[in-house]
């Protein structure tokens, strides 16, 4: 079995921050972005928790002005913020309510089918502040569609492989001059996933990885996207994409950097900063108002039909609660255990108040518009009660 190379300092602390909270990214990720094998980034950071490194240590703090000067809202409204959820069919956002007496409890009219063998699948979509961006439906891939990414995926390397050479033959170089001879077989130059090579994970089953990632989402949605946004309404757009393996592989950032597109530095699990969260719950009751669809055509018509819909104020709204989840977040010390919106007794109090101004302002209304005869009936009596 062959020996991993020794890490050296750097890369050892790389990984004890990149795992430890908040980050906490998976070590799957952490071995797609740097090459390094899952099993020896587990040991690293099992290694250093055992002598005495704290991963819940607060290594670093947030602080207010750097959110208020750094990142106003106007910082907010550069932002592309992408995201998938999933579509479940025959199944409705929320509940219904109905009338109906004790014996109709069973049936067909007053019951909802409920069965978990319903399938579903993947919309993904993009937003920025003033314009709203493209969307996707994920589609199970074909045996025609694996042939052609095995095909392209081999192009890839073939063009990678003389570059990564060179660059490894240069490191192993720099590392061995000038010390003794080390103990092992010369090292030798193998092309696999730990030297860079692309691959796909055998486990997929035609589900999102890297490759359909950048094929169906990166190249003709989100660049074409941001380049106009740059072009046509001079918006200096930003990429924003959560941690998951397909959107952090290595590679799509090679694909970013040769459009001259910029991503936004993005931690894990903080779903309460991304804009688009909001959009699903709208998205998921918009298209089961009325009935929830039942086969996967329907779905995709009714879920298109509501992106185009989706109201651009409602998009602003959230992007402008951005930065009152910051510093709800600042607040909580890095955590997200706060309250999003107001709670019930202050909804009735706003409630209340905007009901007592209505009222006042009818009242000023009817009396502004009483007419003037009335008025001065009304000076008459007065003053010959004061007589």
């Amino acid at each position: 079995m062959p020996k991993t190379r020794e890490l050296d300092i750097a890369e050892r602390t790389l990984i004890c921050v990149w795992k430890s909270p908040p980050i906490s990214m998976p070590s799957t990720t952490i071995s797609e972005k740097t090459g390094i094998p899952r099993s020896t980034i587990d040991s690293v950071y099992a290694k250093a928790c055992n002598r005495g490194f704290e991963p819940n240590a607060h290594i670093f703090s947030i602080k207010d002005e750097h959110v208020k000067n750094n990142w106003p809202l106007d910082q907010w409204k550069r932002v592309v913020f992408t995201d998938e959820t999933s579509v479940i069919l025959n199944h409705k956002r929320g509940g219904t309510r109905l009338w109906r007496r004790s014996d109709e409890a069973y049936e067909k009219a007053c019951t909802r089918e409920r069965w978990g063998g319903y399938s579903e699948f993947m919309f993904w979509g993009a937003i920025q502040y003033d314009h709203k961006g493209p969307c996707h439906i994920w589609r199970p891939e074909t045996a025609q569609e694996k042939k052609e990414a095995t095909k392209d995926i081999k192009a890839m390397n073939t063009t990678r492989e003389p570059e990564l050479r060179a660059e490894w033959k240069l490191n192993t170089a720099m590392k061995r001059v000038g010390i003794r001879n080390k103990r092992g077989p010369k090292p030798t130059w193998k092309f696999n996933a730990e030297q860079g090579a692309l691959t796909r994970s055998v486990k997929s089953k035609g589900g999102i990885d890297w490759y359909r990632y950048q094929k169906h989402i990166i190249l003709p949605k989100i660049i074409p996207f941001v380049q106009k946004l740059q072009r046509e309404f001079g918006i200096d757009a930003i990429v924003q994409e959560d941690n998951t393996p397909s959107h952090a592989h290595h590679y799509q950032t090679v694909v970013y950097d040769l459009a001259s597109v910029t991503r936004l530095l993005w931690p894990g699990n903080s779903p309460d900063l991304n804009a688009i969260e909001k959009a699903w719950p709208w998205l998921k009751r918009t298209t089961t108002k009325k009935v929830a669809p039942k086969n996967r055509k329907d779905a995709e018509k009714a879920w298109l039909a509501a992106w185009k819909t989706l109201p651009q104020d409602s998009i602003r709204r959230w992007i402008e609660a951005i930065p009152v989840h910051i510093q709800a977040i600042i607040e909580a010390e890095g955590d997200n255990n706060y309250r999003e919106g107001l709670s019930g007794a202050r909804r009735r109090q706003q409630h209340t108040q905007k009901r007592q101004q209505e009222l006042q302002e009818e009242q000023y209304e009817d009396c502004s518009s009483s007419d003037s005869e009335d008025v001065a009936q009304l000076y008459e009596d007065f003053d010959d009660l004061v007589e």
